[in-house]
């Protein structure tokens, strides 16, 4: 059976009032104008979220779906954990993240992103949920851009998360962390990153992954390893054959984990720790 949340004193008064700027979206969107070309100012970009529609903001930068994502994801991974979430209203849950479409001075916030916060916050280890909302993240986005795939040279973001490296990993956090600031969680990088390695780790062990024909090999059975493929029928062709996954294989060892020095560090200290252990 599920945890009992009951809402907190706070959360039942009125619902409080908030500047338009820290209503999530907008400031996902204040980001990634700064961040993605044509590059803005913060002073410009503070200015366009303050006066534009929701529409024009979503035409800008495209931050919805990947927003929704990111709920969807924290929904799935508290329910996961058996914390009940039946009593967040999802409309407005979206109406807390989303705000309304035109811009005001000031936005009324309704309380559910609030509590959202409290279960996670109740989570021993929240870093952990975070991660698995990222990788829910990037596996909407697999299956959302598939015609991506044979047009970039980046092949290897059409991986598990687990594969990509942490910093291809950590971009979405554009995206989920002032959902997750506005519901008053704390983000550490640091933590949220060594918890990446953890599941990078463990995925590896599980799936018998250590060389690069076992990475290979893996890669062939394209969407039996990574189900996000699934339907991606061109995409998954080209994985099957020894050739296409030799090329995503390379990638991964080149740009995504294999690449990650910080990963590579991560698995030398853990190795450290096993011989110490083993020798006390």
């Amino acid at each position: 059976m599920g945890e009992t949340f009951k809402p907190s004193a706070e959360q039942q008064e009125e619902p409080k009032m908030v500047p338009i700027q820290e209503v999530p979206f907008r400031k996902a969107t204040k980001e990634a104008l700064m961040n993605w070309p044509p590059i803005t100012t913060e002073a410009e970009a503070l200015e366009i979220i303050k006066t534009q529609t929701n529409t024009e903001l979503e035409n800008a930068r495209y931050a919805t779906e990947s927003m929704k994502s990111s709920l969807k994801g924290i929904i799935k991974c508290l329910q996961e954990r058996n914390i009940d979430t039946s009593d967040i209203n999802p409309d407005e849950l979206h109406a807390d993240v989303f705000g309304p479409e035109e811009p005001t001075a000031e936005v009324s916030q309704t309380g559910a992103l609030v509590a959202l916060g409290e279960k996670i916050n109740s989570l021993e280890t929240p870093e952990a949920l975070i991660v698995d909302t990222l990788s829910t993240i990037h596996d909407d986005w697999s299956r959302g851009n598939a015609r991506k795939f044979f047009q970039r040279k980046k092949k290897y973001q059409h991986m598990p998360l687990e594969l990509i490296g942490w910093k291809e990993a950590k971009a979405d956090l554009l995206f989920l962390n002032p959902i997750l600031e506005g519901a008053g969680v704390e983000i550490n990088e640091d933590q949220i990153q060594f918890s990446y390695y953890e599941r990078v780790a463990d995925f590896q062990e599980k799936r018998g992954i250590s060389t690069k024909e076992g990475l290979i090999s893996a890669i062939q059975q394209a969407e039996a390893f990574y189900p996000a493929l699934e339907g991606q029928t061109e995409i998954t062709d080209f994985m099957k054959t020894p050739e296409g996954a030799a090329t995503v294989a390379s990638q991964i060892i080149e740009k995504g984990i294999g690449a990650d020095a910080d990963y590579r560090a991560y698995l030398d200290t853990k190795a450290e720790q096993t011989t110490s252990e083993a020798e006390a």
